[in-house]
């Protein structure tokens, strides 16, 4: 099946998924075909299926549970969704947002690195200590303040900015918010974690630890994301969920060029 460019590739899936169900092709108490299925006759990736299927579970024509795979429980949509023209990247897809976040943030700790003043070293630490006793991240603005600070520490607003940005777009979007639904509490503590190896590379002025640490928190966070909300036993057969990853193949070539 082929779609066209003029809407997100997952917002065209879930158009075909939601004329399905309204149709009769997949009736209430249906299971929907597994997602590996779903990406191989709309000749899609696995990440857009399931920013389809989270868009069909917000307006309530499924839901997904957990080892059982996902329910058509409505045969008409419940809950109108209507993102607000004012929030920047409205249509982004939850994974695709965090694609992005993720090239952006890992190359802004990169620089931070270069730039980190003392007084942005307390600061991530006071933060760090806040969120460990406010509960491990529940309070995600913990998290927003973190991403923020390391942003501000390369002295640039801007940076900052952008990513202060696109965290109003996660917290707005309705199918992110979904998504974070199936996220449980060692899930959110693992993040804690994560930002300490940040840290750790910020307080040693490290660019290329940094940038690795960053990349791999939201590598990770992905990760979790994905994990949580699959649908179907085959989700360890098909873990890759995007083409490049720039910082591993940056290590490969510091370990190749140091072997020379």
């Amino acid at each position: 099946m082929g779609f066209t460019e003029t809407r997100r590739l997952y917002q065209q899936l879930a158009a075909e998924l939601k004329q399905r169900i309204e149709t009769g092709v997949y009736l209430v108490g249906d299971k929907l075909p597994a997602e590996r299925y779903i990406a191989e006759e709309m000749n899609v990736s696995r990440t857009v299926v399931r920013e389809a299927i989270i868009m069909l579970e917000v307006e309530g024509y499924v839901e997904v549970r957990k080892g059982s795979g996902i329910h058509v429980i409505s045969n008409q949509q419940k809950n109108l969704v209507v993102p607000g023209d004012s929030i920047e990247f409205a249509t982004a897809g939850p994974f695709e947002l965090l694609q992005a976040r993720q090239l952006i943030e890992s190359n802004i700790a990169e620089f931070a690195a270069t730039q980190v003043t003392k007084q942005d070293i307390v600061h991530l630490m006071e933060i760090q200590e806040q969120a460990r006793l406010e509960d491990r991240f529940r309070d995600s603005q913990w998290d927003l303040k973190f991403h923020v600070q390391v942003a501000l520490a390369t002295q640039n607003t801007a940076m900052a900015t952008i990513v202060e940005r696109m965290w109003v777009q996660r917290i707005s979007n309705p199918y992110w918010l979904k998504l974070h639904e199936h996220i449980d509490e060692r899930s959110i503590a693992s993040w804690c974690d994560d930002h300490d190896q940040i840290l750790k590379a910020l307080m040693k002025k490290d660019p290329h630890a940094a940038k690795l640490a960053m990349w791999q928190h939201l590598e990770n966070t992905k990760q979790m994301l994905f994990n949580a909300t699959t649908d179907d036993f085959e989700y360890n057969a098909d873990r890759y969920l995007f083409a490049e990853n720039p910082v591993i193949h940056l290590e490969s070539v510091t370990a190749s060029n140091n072997n020379k």
